[in-house]
C-alpha cells in the first residue's frame, strides 16, 4: 500500500508541473497565436539555472566534470529560474518574432536544440552529458515524521499551480489579454488601432518561458538530478498535445489536457510487463495518446474546454 501510495503522489506531482507548462504553452498559442516550439528548452533552461545556484560546490574528485556551485538557498534558485528562461525566451522572441506558422516553429525548435546542446556542452557549469546531481530539496529532512514528503512537494506545486492559473487568467482578461487575442485572430486590427503588437507578442514570449522556467525549478528540486536528455523536443510535443486535447484559449483546458496526457503516460508506466502486450507499452501510450488527440481534433476542434471566441471567430476555417 505504502508504495501504491508513493507512485500516486509521483504521478500527482509530475502531472502539476506538466500543467504548469501547459499554462506557459496557452499564453502563447491560446491567447496570442504563436507556434511557439521551444518550451522543453525554457524548461530546461529553468530547471538548470535553479539547479547549479542551490547545488554545493562540487568536489573535483567525485564531480570531476562539475567544479562550479553556488549553494544557494532554494529559494533564490526558485526565483532566478523564471527570470533567466522569460530572458531566454525574450532574446528567442526578439530574433525570431516577426515569423510566422511553419517558420516561427521551426526557429523556436531550433532555438530550445541550441540551449540544450549547450547544455550538454559547457560541463564545466552544468556537468554536460553527465548527471548533475546533489541537486537540494526544499525543507528535506525537516518535515514533521507524519508528513510524507511527497504530500508537501505536491502541495507545492498546487499552490504554484493555483496561482499560475489565477494570474494567466488574470493577464487574458485584462485589456493586455485581449489584445493578445486580437493579434490571435487578425494581427492587422490591433496594428490599424495603434498597438505595437511585437511588443505584445514579446511580453507574451517571456511570460510564458518564464512560467515553463519555474515548471523546471520545481521539477529539478523533486527529481535530484537532470540532465540534457530530460529537456528533448518531444516534451514539447506532449505539451502541445494537453494544450490541443484540453482546448486552446483556455487555462482550465490546459490544465485537464495536462491531466488526461500525463496521466495516460504515468499510469501505464506502473503496469506490470508480464500482462499482454506489456512489452510494447511505451509504443502503445503514443498510440493511445495520439487516437485521442485524432478523436479531440475531429469532434471538437477547439478541444475540450476550448474557447468559445475561437470558434466563432472560425480560426481553424470555417466560421459559424
Amino acid at each position: 500500500m505504502a508504495v501504491s501510495f508513493s507512485l500516486v503522489m509521483v504521478t500527482l506531482i509530475i502531472i502539476g508541473i506538466y500543467a504548469i507548462l501547459a499554462i506557459g504553452m496557452n499564453m502563447h498559442w491560446g491567447d496570442t497565436g504563436l507556434l511557439n516550439f521551444a518550451h522543453a528548452g525554457f524548461f530546461a533552461v529553468g530547471a538548470y539555472t535553479s539547479a547549479i545556484l542551490t547545488t554545493p560546490v562540487g568536489d573535483a574528485g567525485l564531480l570531476a566534470s562539475r567544479t562550479v556551485g553556488f549553494d544557494f538557498p532554494i529559494v533564490v534558485g526558485m526565483m532566478a529560474a523564471p527570470i533567466t528562461a522569460g530572458l531566454f525566451g525574450l532574446l528567442l522572441g526578439i530574433t525570431s518574432i516577426r515569423l510566422e506558422g511553419d517558420y516561427l516553429a521551426i526557429v523556436t525548435l531550433a532555438g530550445a536544440e541550441t540551449a540544450r546542446l549547450i547544455i550538454s556542452n559547457e560541463a564545466w557549469l552544468t556537468s554536460g552529458e553527465q548527471t548533475l546531481k546533489n541537486i537540494p530539496r526544499p525543507l528535506d529532512g525537516s518535515l514533521p515524521a507524519v508528513l510524507p514528503y511527497d504530500v508537501f512537494y505536491f502541495g507545492l506545486v498546487v499552490l504554484v499551480l493555483l496561482g499560475s492559473y489565477a494570474l494567466f487568467r488574470h493577464f487574458a482578461n485584462s485589456p493586455f489579454g485581449r489584445v493578445l487575442h486580437a493579434i490571435r485572430e487578425d494581427e492587422d486590427v490591433p496594428k490599424a488601432l495603434g498597438k505595437d503588437t511585437g511588443r505584445f507578442k514579446l511580453k507574451s514570449f517571456a511570460l510564458g518561458a518564464a512560467i515553463a522556467g519555474l515548471g523546471g525549478s520545481l521539477w529539478a528540486h523533486y527529481v535530484y538530478a537532470i540532465q540534457p536528455t530530460m529537456f528533448l523536443p518531444n516534451l514539447t510535443f506532449s505539451i502541445w498535445a494537453m494544450v490541443i486535447i484540453g482546448g486552446a484559449g483556455s487555462y482550465f483546458g490546459a490544465i485537464a489536457g495536462a491531466v488526461i496526457v500525463t496521466g495516460i503516460r504515468q499510469i501505464t508506466r506502473f503496469l506490470p510487463g508480464d500482462i499482454p502486450l506489456g512489452n510494447e507499452l511505451p509504443y502503445l501510450r503514443l498510440i493511445v495518446i495520439g487516437v485521442l488527440l485524432i478523436g479531440v481534433l475531429y469532434y471538437r476542434p477547439y478541444g475540450m474546454f476550448g474557447d468559445k471566441e475561437r470558434s466563432l471567430a472560425g480560426m481553424s476555417g470555417g466560421g459559424e
